[in-house]
């Protein structure tokens, strides 16, 4: 072999030494790839280091894999992240999503009412109209399920009993209307206890009073097509020691005006004077009064709340809603009545469409024949 004339001695002897330790080596039967690693590692950098660890918080799940809520607890508030993440939920495709919050002291009819919706919607108006299972937690399907049942007459249906303090419910419907040229609506109930309406009257022995439950701001200063249902019960009696049920609605509107005037948006309202089969039957000389007319009524039986609701706009609406024929015996449906649940909707519907109509409206020449032969009032 011919030298390297560029080696050096002490080069050479040291090449003469690898080469012994190679042969070593490889005479022991170690694999060529645990040689290299050894004579590399202590000038290899570790890669360890500078490795990304995957996080679990943003890793993409399947729906079908994902594992569902049992409820919607709100015991605690929501912590400022989970506020902050909430409000990057519902400001995800905001313009697609319809929420309805209903405002009300306990007992006051909001479960009920919602309850007529969803059986007006399922039962009579025209389209296609579903729970989405996936948005759903087991409790709202269980009571989804419940009130189709009390409404639709199921013997052995369990009762609608007081919507529970530690949760709430949010019932994903999804309408599609028969008339292809009127658009679809996901429309998303709130079914909240009284409890957390009330908990926005001031009360200086409860430090949480005063102020609605974060969960509810949430979605008033989301970015969500946002309207709300004002409930007052006359049959109510306040009692000794309890907030006056026209506290609860004054308390809420005053919130709901303090996020207005702070996000420069305006929410659409309506009140409704629930249970007004009670009102005809013990209140009738009132109604006859105010000619018929809701917001007459109101304005003289809670002109403290009324006055400054109906002087907020115009567009501002309010209706005396009654779903139906009740037994005497129980709160068993003997006759469902579908013109408040429809008005209702319709008002929804179009609220959120811009003036679509959810269904096919009568026109000039129907409305006269319909007076002409006593069919209208």
């Amino acid at each position: 072999m011919l030298k390297n004339p560029f080696d050096t001695k002490e080069a050479s002897e040291q090449n003469h030494l690898n080469n012994d330790d190679n042969l070593q080596n490889i005479e022991t039967n170690q694999p060529l790839e645990e040689i290299v690693s050894e004579q590399d590692s202590e000038n290899s950098l570790d890669f360890e280091s500078f490795t990304f660890k995957k996080s679990e918080k943003y890793e993409y799940t399947p729906q079908s894999k994902r594992v569902r809520q049992s409820k919607r607890d709100v015991e605690n508030d929501l912590t400022d992240e989970e506020y902050h993440e909430r409000l990057m939920e519902l400001n995800t495709n905001a313009e697609n999503k319809h929420y309805v919050l209903f405002f009300g002291q306990p007992a006051s009819g909001k479960t009920w009412i919602i309850g007529s919706l969803l059986h007006y919607m399922k039962n009579y108006l025209g389209g296609t109209v579903y729970l989405d299972s996936d948005k759903s937690t087991d409790s709202e399907e269980e009571l989804f399920y419940q009130l189709q049942d009390r409404f639709n007459g199921v013997v052995h249906s369990e009762k609608i009993t007081s919507t529970d303090t530690k949760q709430y419910f949010e019932f994903h419907i999804s309408f599609t209307p028969k008339d292809s040229s009127k658009p679809p609506m996901d429309i998303i109930f709130i079914d909240a206890s009284g409890e957390h309406s009330e908990q926005g009257f001031r009360n200086r022995h409860n430090e949480k009073s005063g102020k609605l439950p974060n969960y509810l701001t949430a979605i008033l200063e989301s970015k969500v097509n946002t309207k709300l249902a004002f409930v007052y019960d006359q049959s109510l009696i306040d009692e000794k020691g309890s907030i006056p049920q026209v506290n609860v609605l004054n308390a809420v509107f005053t919130h709901i005006q303090h996020i207005q005037l702070s996000q420069k948006k305006t929410f659409p309202k309506a009140l409704l004077l629930s249970k007004a089969d009670r009102i005809y039957a013990t209140d009738m000389a009132a109604v006859e009064r105010n000619g018929y007319d809701p917001m007459h009524y109101a304005l003289e039986k809670i002109p403290s709340f009324a006055n400054s609701f109906f002087n907020e706009s115009p567009n501002n609406k309010t209706i005396f809603y009654k779903m139906g024929t009740f037994s005497t015996n129980s709160d068993l449906i003997l006759e469902f009545d579908t013109e408040c649940p429809s008005k209702l909707f319709r008002w929804l519907y179009m609220e959120g469409t811009g003036g679509t109509s959810p269904v096919k409206e009568p026109t000039c020449w129907n409305k006269f024949m319909g007076w002409f032969k006593g069919e209208s009032k």
